[in-house]
């Protein structure tokens, strides 16, 4: 049994039917996207739409997971933060 809801999986499926139809395939040995090539007749609006829904779909499995919302990230007065440099030493 899986550890998921049938709705879960139902929300997958939609996701491959959009990726689909952007003309996105993904290597079945290392999950790699590719491109499916220029037969892709679709028009921007309607690529923002399906990268919408693709949004929304991730949003509802995020939630269908019973995970929580990524905290937000805090917002300070660039002033008064100093920004830490990375150091790399060996």
């Amino acid at each position: 049994m899986s550890r998921f809801t049938p709705q879960y999986h139902v929300a997958c499926q939609i996701q491959k039917k959009i990726l689909a139809k952007m003309g996105i395939r993904f290597a079945q040995a290392n999950r790699v996207p590719k491109s499916a090539g220029p037969d892709c007749d679709l028009s921007p609006k309607d690529l923002a739409v399906l990268a919408g829904s693709w949004n929304t779909i991730e949003e509802r499995k995020r939630i269908l997971r019973m995970k929580p919302k990524p905290r937000d990230q805090e917002v300070t007065d660039n002033k008064k933060a100093k920004v830490q440099r990375a150091v790399f030493t060996e």
